[in-house]
């Protein structure tokens, strides 16, 4: 693609050393840099690509898009920020696909998974082409592939648009995470509809407080971004949302008035039942999912996916035939016990799971959880006292400790610890769950909170094999 056409729609300031430059890929690494490369230089964090200049040169670049003016004889296309040009030419790179797809974003701290492969399968069953972009990775037909962040970069998200749409695919469900926002990775793309699920604690170690983290997830919400929003109206920020009167609102909730609610709430062995009024209309639900936050999350995709015109009949339909998302409150039986897996890593999402988990255990219930490393360290003593508040038993353990050392972020988390809660560390998550085995009896409940659908644990620089499943898998044998 010529540099003009791919610069279309980006505000140039200035132009230096222009020539014609045909453009077969777009970087942001010099070192994946090869012949015809625009090499974008992005600011911020630990790097500052301007200072990478010279080597994508040696390696073939043609072309430059900076932010101030580099010493280099490639063109050098200057703007005021690469990181908003970059979504843009990416989109213009792979023929802007997100133009031709019904995107609808999913904002919020917990629950954007669960909700988008819920809305996902209610589309699949309703007859719609859908697909699933998220912490999960790309889900098309119901088949996954694999990811690396929860909203991919701008050249990749693009690149997978490009590609659903080539597959048929009419809507795009898309997880929008903060850090997302916060870069800009999603510019130029304006959201059909945004569910907003909630906003909790996490991620501090980058935006400080949780004014900052709020105010970033909350900017999302303009005309320019989303044509609509569907908002959790039992949240502190999705009520200050829906007074903002950004954009038109649909609401869903259990404790406020809500355009969607659910009535005569119960949980059995097989799931969740209730009742679900949608803008009046009236259906009952029975669903393998568990937990109150799930009743939040098919309030979510219920009320968006009867603003694409899906009748409540067909969505119950859907809701009854879904299986669960993976690494999300899966539940399965060991030597007797009950055992819940679930990606819960932060406080909120820790304090849901284990009050539900509390309020329909039988005997015991045994939590074992571990905090990530070189990640938001004033949630570890938090997630500690809510494990121990919860829980007859806890045990903590390793989750993905990066380079921190794990034994420091196990004593933070048994810092928070109540006196009157057996606590014990055990690093190694395998032999933590086989402590858990060894304490617990038959009718137990055991927690196995953090890692979820994970199949690496990271340690220091390195992802090693590994999965809850597949530990529980050989206690089972």
């Amino acid at each position: 693609m010529d540099v003009c056409s791919l610069l279309r729609n980006v505000a140039v300031k200035q132009v230096l050393h222009y020539k014609k430059a045909e453009i077969t890929k777009i970087d942001t690494d010099g070192r994946c840099v090869s012949e015809g490369s625009l090499f974008v230089c992005l600011t911020g964090g630990r790097l500052d690509g301007h200072d990478y200049v010279h080597q994508a040169e040696e390696r073939g670049a043609v072309a430059l898009l900076t932010e101030r003016e580099v010493e280099s004889g490639l063109p050098q296309f200057i703007v005021e920020d690469t990181r908003v040009a970059l979504a843009k030419i990416a989109g213009n790179f792979y023929h802007n696909p997100a133009e031709e797809l019904k995107i609808i974003t999913v904002v919020g701290t917990n629950g954007k998974t669960s909700t988008a492969d819920i809305l996902c399968e209610i589309f699949t069953h309703a007859g719609y082409s859908a697909a699933t972009i998220g912490t999960l990775g790309y889900k098309v037909d119901g088949l996954r592939k694999e990811g690396c962040l929860t909203t991919p970069d701008p050249v990749e998200l693009h690149k997978n648009l490009a590609d659903m749409l080539e597959k048929g695919v009419e809507y795009v469900i898309l997880e929008a995470s903060a850090h997302a926002i916060y870069y800009r990775k999603l510019a130029g793309i304006k959201a059909k509809a945004t569910i907003f699920t909630n906003i909790t604690q996490d991620h501090l170690d980058f935006f400080q407080n949780m004014e900052n983290y709020a105010a970033t997830k909350l900017s999302y919400f303009t005309h320019a971004n989303t044509a609509l929003a569907i908002v959790n109206s039992d949240d502190e920020y999705g009520r200050k949302l829906i007074a903002s009167h950004t954009v038109p609102v649909i609401t869903y909730g259990l404790n406020n008035p809500a355009d969607v609610f659910a009535i005569d709430r119960e949980e059995g062995e097989n799931g969740l039942r209730f009742t679900l009024n949608a803008f009046d209309r009236i259906e009952e639900i029975r669903t393998a999912l568990f937990g109150t936050f799930n009743v939040y999350n098919v309030m979510a995709a219920t009320a968006t996916a009867m603003y694409f015109g899906v009748p409540l009949p067909v969505i119950a339909c859907a809701l009854g035939k879904m299986k669960r998302v993976p690494g999300r409150y899966e539940v399965m039986m060991v030597k007797g016990r009950k055992v819940i897996v679930d990606y819960a890593h932060t406080p909120d999402g820790l304090e849901n799971l284990l009050k539900d988990a509390k309020e329909n255990k039988k005997r015991a219930l045994i939590t074992v959880f571990g905090c990530g490393g070189n990640r938001d360290r004033s949630k570890r003593p938090l997630m500690g006292e809510i494990a121990s508040r919860y829980s007859d038993q806890v045990i903590i353990t390793d989750d993905n400790p990066r380079e921190e050392e794990e034994e420091a972020i196990a004593k933070a988390i048994q810092n928070g610890v109540l006196a009157d809660c057996f606590c014990e560390i055990v690093l190694d998550r395998k032999k933590a769950i086989q402590r858990a085995f060894e304490l617990s009896e038959e009718g137990d409940t055991i927690v196995i909170a953090g890692k979820g659908h994970e199949n690496t644990m990271e340690i220091k620089g390195q992802k090693l094999p590994y999965n809850d499943f597949w530990v529980l898998r050989e206690l089972d044998r």
